[in-house]
């Protein structure tokens, strides 16, 4: 079967969803092969189909050949399956293993099962991918091998994720490693030699280029990531400069755009490591189309849309994300509160809305074009000049006195979480925690939320572009369209 390999194709799953379909797929290890169908949420960019899995659709009794070791689908199963396509937008897709220890490589009967199937749910849901993907086991490592029938071609998937849990991708597309492994040797001896390859193959979004997102992205860098995807609208002021971590006086002076600085500051530690930088924010599509490719995200801004974009992408594209904030407080000349927080957006995690992250009013604020904002915080200052409460008019952000020292300590701890997701070595033990820098024992505390039935969240897990009601923020048009630093 030819396969097209113009676009980026790649397949992402929930961990939840992950479990389930370990139970289906390996029911009869380690001989016999199963199966099941799967809804697919998707978004295509100009270069890259994302392919999201919304939901199992595990066989009822009679629904395979058991007495077969290969995967034989009986016709009710499938009819079923092309009926309920008809009552919902998403694309179809059949998932079966292959015997233990043998390559997910589709033999003839897995030619002939996709070419059957990719013209028979094409007929009843025209326009829409049909995924297939093998999965096997071997020696206890997950590998899995996927191909997709999209707009009349077959493309092989080059990339493939369990969420935040690496994986190995048969046939797919292999980054060479961007370090020198001797540069990474203290890393190596922590983690292994594994793990370092890992990081080189890894993408990772990060939201933010400011003070908090600069000692990010140098810390990844630093370890080895191979590619690395920066999103921020601003440029550097002088005032930046204690806490931009690669910046100098001059890229303020000359009001350089701050992805620029941090692409430069990548490239001076790591010349191999590939970079895309955006000056632009999310959610505008075109910055979406950027990040939804990375293996992992991190949200570096203390902005309101920024934060739920990226809450949004980790439920609908399963993005795992990590948001990190900080702030100071005190009075009086005093200093009482150095505050850390540190957010783990996964797809089953409550949404920053159920969290109660995101203030409406700031929300509003920041989404407002430039004459409206002039407008209403020239009606909150009339307002108090009357002695008269000026909320009704204008809310802004509150001003967050923030300090290279504490910038780079949330970084470095947001970037350190990144990383063992990355090399399949630890995971953030927590959801959502907050922490004092000048408390007594930091004060560490965890917060708590559960997700809030009337959510949207809790139904569009996986639903890309087909869920209902789609995202939970766009971008507003008056936004200028992101440019790409080259």
């Amino acid at each position: 079967m030819k396969l097209a390999r113009e676009k980026g194709i790649v397949v992402r799953i929930g961990v939840l969803e992950a479990e389930q379909l370990k139970q289906l797929l390996f029911s009869r290890y380690p001989f016999d092969e199963s199966a099941t169908f799967a809804r697919f949420g998707w978004r295509e960019s100009p270069d890259a189909l994302i392919l999201t899995l919304a939901a199992v659709e595990p066989p009822q009794p009679g629904d395979l050949d058991e007495a077969a070791a290969h995967v034989v689908i009986n016709e009710p199963y499938t009819l079923r399956m092309a009926l309920t396509a008809e009552q919902n937008a998403f694309g179809i897709g059949v998932l079966h293993s292959h015997p233990r220890n043998c390559a997910p490589h589709p033999s003839s009967i897995d030619d002939d099962m996709d070419s059957y199937y990719a013209a028979y749910f094409g007929d009843f849901v025209p326009d829409r991918p049909y995924v297939s993907l093998i999965v096997s086991l071997i020696e206890e490592e997950l590998v899995i091998s996927g191909r997709i029938f999209w707009k009349n071609e077959w493309h092989a998937a080059s990339h493939f994720a369990i969420e935040h849990t690496p994986c190995t991708t048969y046939g797919g597309e292999e980054r060479t490693t961007s370090i020198p492994y001797d540069r990474i040797a203290r890393l190596i001896a922590a983690f292994g030699e594994e793990a370092a390859a890992r990081l080189s193959k890894a993408t990772v979004a990060v939201i933010g280029a400011g003070g908090t997102g600069s000692i990010v992205i140098e810390t990844l860098a630093r370890a080895g990531v191979g590619k690395l995807i920066l999103v921020d609208p601003d440029f550097v002021s002088e005032s930046n400069l204690e806490r931009l971590h690669g910046a100098v006086p001059d890229d303020a002076a000359e009001k350089r755009a701050k992805v620029e600085v941090a692409r430069r500051h990548v490239l001076s530690i790591n010349p191999q490591c590939e970079v895309d930088a955006y000056r632009g924010s999310l959610p505008h599509p075109d910055v979406v189309d950027a990040v939804v490719r990375a293996d992992v995200a991190l949200g570096c801004t203390d902005q309101q849309h920024s934060r739920l974009s990226l809450s949004d992408l980790s439920v609908r594209y399963l993005l795992p994300s990590i948001d990190c904030g900080v702030m100071l407080e005190g009075g009086g000349g005093n200093v009482t509160g150095q505050i850390v927080q540190i957010v783990r957006f996964l797809s089953h995690d409550p949404c920053a809305l159920c969290r109660e992250m995101i203030s409406p009013d700031r929300l509003a604020s920041e989404l407002m074009d430039d004459e409206e904002k002039q407008r209403r915080q020239a009606a909150a200052q009339e307002a108090l000049e009357r002695g008269e409460d000026p909320n009704p008019y204008w809310i802004g952000a509150p001003q967050l006195n923030t300090v290279g020292y504490l910038t780079g300590v949330a970084g470095s701890m947001a970037a350190g979480y990144a990383l063992g997701w990355l090399s399949g070595r630890f995971d953030p033990p927590f959801e959502r925690i907050q922490l004092n820098l000048v408390a007594k024992y930091l004060d560490v505390q965890e917060v708590d939320h559960q997700r809030r039935s009337e959510c949207s969240c809790s139904r569009s897990r996986g639903s890309a572009d087909q869920g209902l009601g789609y995202a939970l923020i766009s971008a507003p048009p008056h936004w200028e369209k992101p440019t790409r630093v080259p």
